[in-house]
């Protein structure tokens, strides 16, 4: 069976949302990791003070076809709501013997 992680980085707080239309489009979980960028174009200034842009990263382990399933309902969802979503996706190996 081949298995791909999608890589999904969303603006923070809108990782549920992402999570929600991939479980409907047949994931079975998926995780969220918190991040923050260090990209210096991207800090905001507030008076004195340096807020660095959050992030979230939600990754997700599917089959091929469940993944071409998310890949496309993302794209939808994002276009429609502009949520900034980029999405990349990588093969796994080696999970053969952890699998049923």
């Amino acid at each position: 069976m081949e298995l791909y992680m999608s890589i999904i980085v969303v603006p923070y707080g809108h990782a549920r949302r992402i999570i929600r239309v991939a479980i409907g489009a047949g994931a079975k979980g998926a995780t969220i990791l918190h991040a923050r960028g260090v990209e210096k174009s991207k800090k905001e200034g507030f008076f004195h003070f340096s807020i660095e842009p959050e992030q979230e990263i939600v990754l997700i382990v599917a089959t091929k076809e469940v993944t071409d399933a998310i890949g496309e309902k993302i794209s939808h969802v994002d276009a429609a709501r502009s949520g900034g979503a980029a999405l990349y996706i990588l093969p796994v190996k080696g999970l053969d013997s952890y699998t049923n």
